[in-house]
């Protein structure tokens, strides 16, 4: 059984017991915490219509630096841990902090990756990531002819990031940070998503991450391309994959079919969320409160939190047995199935996260994120 050593020397050895029916179930305690992905602030220099943020009624704010630091602090606590990702509901660069950030990561020498919607790297913010051989660079572009009153559109500031940082890049002959592009798929933007590929060329760009509209509101419900059957899905994944392969892009593509196979990025990848105040959460999707459309259905989301930096450390929130058991149970995919059941149309838990009918808090049971139709940042 591998052992968990607390601060102070005190190690954990005794397992979490689940209970499955008239089975108990022993798992370890584990440190396998390879992935740190930080909400360094929950604010935004946009906002755009489609957002998490334009739906909220929370207060939003700042990661403080002196968090950052504590959670650095047990960074050997964690034998896997391999990088941290400033990624949120917000833009990372609205920090004040960015820089003294992505600086205390890589002295530590962990990978750093950040989630930014170009809007804010300019030629000397483009030098420094460059400089301090930032890891991963993800650029979000938004396409053009999503017709939302007051949408801002961004893609031209995008495509200007993407040079700048390519510049930047040759000026010092380093091949960090690896840029990549997350798009947003929508009925009204395919087919623009499909002649970025020539625009992207020769802007350094490794890879294209494609994701389907989470909708917020009934409006945006229709401007989903999912669910379809398995010859539309076909073709519509060559046609978004054929244009980037032939300018060597690497392509992650969501699925657009509806399958029974559930796989959740976030734990899978040994992956832990951390929002701006210090809230623990088990991935993006519930660490806020908003209101999402499952396939035409509302649904609210009540975030859900394991702990609190404020108040404990990451490595005892980590080793908590309703953690541990979370963790374990979705690792194998045993939690309930909302979209494969002839009661979901009659049934009560859909229409929160809060609790599924197998007594399980939070409800996983109808993500649309482990279905794979909504990619994880992972």
């Amino acid at each position: 059984m591998e052992k968990a050593k607390l601060p102070g020397g005190k190690t954990i050895t005794e397992p979490v017991i689940l209970k499955l029916g008239d089975s108990e179930i022993l798992i370890p305690r584990d440190r396998r915490l390879k992935k740190v992905i930080l909400e360094l602030s929950s604010r935004c220099n946009l906002e755009c219509p489609m957002c998490f943020r334009s739906h909220w009624s929370e207060k939003t704010g700042d990661m403080d630096i002196h968090l950052l630091y504590r959670i650095l602090s047990e960074a050997s606590l964690f034998p896997h841990l391999s990088y941290i990702h400033f990624i949120g509901m917000g833009e990372p660069f609205c920090n004040d902090h960015v820089r003294e950030a992505l600086k205390a990561v890589k002295t530590r020498g962990l990978q750093v990756r950040i989630t930014s919607n170009g809007t804010m790297v300019d030629r000397d913010m483009a030098e420094f990531l460059v400089k301090e051989k930032v890891d991963i660079l993800d650029i979000s572009l938004e396409m053009e002819n999503i017709p939302w009153r007051g949408r801002t559109n961004t893609l031209d500031r995008g495509l200007e990031a993407l040079e700048i940082i390519r510049k930047a890049r040759e000026r010092a002959g380093s091949r960090k940070p690896e840029v990549r592009i997350a798009v947003v798929l929508t009925e009204e933007n395919v087919e623009e998503v499909i002649a970025l590929a020539e625009k992207l060329k020769g802007k350094g760009v490794s890879q294209a991450s494609f994701s389907n509209i989470l909708p917020m509101d009934s409006k945006a419900d229709l401007m989903r391309l999912y669910p379809v059957d398995l010859n539309a899905e076909q073709k519509l994944t060559s046609r978004l994959f054929l244009p980037y392969y032939r300018i060597g892009i690497k392509t992650e593509i969501p699925r657009f079919a509806l399958s029974s196979e559930r796989h959740c990025s976030f734990i899978l990848g040994e992956s832990t969320f951390v929002r701006w105040d210090g809230k623990v959460s088990p991935c993006m999707r519930l660490a806020h409160s908003y209101d999402e459309w499952v396939l035409g259905r509302k649904k609210e989301v009540i975030p859900y939190f394991f702990g609190d930096l404020e108040k404990d450390l990451l490595s005892s929130i980590w080793d908590k047995k309703e953690y541990v058991a979370f963790r374990w149970r979705l690792r194998r995919a045993l939690y309930a199935s909302c979209l494969d059941c002839n009661l979901l149309h009659v049934c009560e838990y859909p229409k929160t996260t809060e609790s599924d009918c197998w007594g399980d808090t939070p409800a996983c049971s109808d993500c649309l994120w482990d279905r794979n139709l909504i990619r994880c940042p992972v």
